[in-house]
């Protein structure tokens, strides 16, 4: 029931994205820089993404029980609208990123004011502790947890944000993430979102729309509370190491980025066309770029999971990323 309603909703949403995109009026424009696709292409995945979300909300509500991954536990009302405040703002701030294109530091106040609400009203979404594979001891994180908390939705959201670049990269990812989750908690909500992101995934790579902003931030919001509620509440994420090394390419990938601009004296959220993804597909082409892509998100947590210790996994990422920005900057075009 659940399926087939959404494939009928995604149906008439395809069927509609023309009248859609001239409603909402948000388009990424090539200006032969940063974005070099060679016409305007409408920003709707987040919407698209928005609208599904809402749907299943609905069926939450008045048929099934499948409110985000939370199915065998009993919430409390304001937890639950305290969730859906925290997506829906994210949402919105990245919606108005893509139509008014909002000042860095506005986003990053509205992200932590926003953030700070939903941790005083929502305790599970506190991380107070946490345990690393390589450490015997849990580590409490005390009067620090609200502080620490918000720190990480600040770094993946930012992570996500600089991640994305071309056509099917973000979207790729995100498919691999929930697979992931669904991985270690069977549970059939992620498979629902891996079915919604391969949709808005085919419309992106056959250029009919973007994920933009709005859906950078609509599922990194997402993410990070099933992220969270994995690890705080249903125990399927033991070691933090486990989420450390599920984003290590967007989080390396924004400490490198970061630290190279401050050191040409620019500001850390200039846009430049010198992350790895850029690097990869002046080389190569969407398919092989992606492929790569794949594979330096992958076999961290692969190698993790597998038992390789900590140590030795990062080791071999390190020099692995280092090694293939070396050999793909000599291809990268003058000025960028």
């Amino acid at each position: 029931m659940i399926s087939f309603t959404l494939i009928i909703f995604n149906l008439i949403l395809f069927f509609s994205l023309t009248k859609i995109a001239k409603f909402i009026n948000i388009y990424d424009n090539p200006d032969g820089k940063l974005k070099i696709h060679k016409h305007s292409v409408p920003v709707l995945g987040g919407i698209l993404f928005f609208l599904n979300f809402w749907v299943l909300i609905f069926l939450q509500l008045f048929f099934f029980d499948i409110f985000l991954i939370f199915e065998k536990s009993s919430f409390l009302r304001r937890e639950i609208i305290s969730l859906l405040f925290f997506i829906t703002f994210f949402f919105t701030i990245g919606l108005f990123d893509d139509k008014y294109e909002i000042n860095p530091y506005t986003k990053l106040t509205l992200i932590i004011f926003s953030s700070i609400l939903v941790l005083l009203v929502n305790d599970n979404l506190i991380v107070k502790n946490f345990v690393l594979s390589f450490y015997e001891n849990k580590i409490f994180l005390n009067n620090f947890s609200i502080f620490f908390t918000i720190f990480c939705i600040v770094i993946l959201i930012n992570a996500l944000n600089f991640y994305d670049g071309i056509n099917g990269q973000s979207g790729i990812f995100y498919i691999f993430v929930f697979s992931f989750l669904y991985y270690v908690s069977d549970n059939y909500f992620y498979l629902i979102y891996v079915s919604l992101i391969f949709f808005n995934l085919l419309l992106n790579l056959t250029n009919k729309l973007f994920f933009g902003d709005s859906g950078i931030y609509l599922i990194g919001s997402i993410l990070i509370i099933c992220l969270i509620y994995e690890h705080n509440f249903t125990r399927n994420i033991i070691y933090a190491d486990e989420i450390f090394f599920l984003f290590l390419l967007p989080g390396f990938d924004l400490v490198r980025l970061t630290f190279e601009r401050l050191i040409s004296n620019k500001n850390m959220f200039y846009g430049d066309r010198k992350h790895f993804h850029h690097y990869l597909n002046m080389k190569y082409d969407l398919f092989i770029s992606n492929l790569v892509l794949m594979v330096f998100n992958s076999f961290p947590i692969v190698l993790f999971k597998y038992g390789l210790n900590f140590y030795y996994i990062l080791f071999f990422f390190l020099a692995s990323y280092f090694l293939a920005i070396h050999y793909l900057k000599k291809f990268s075009k003058k000025g960028y």
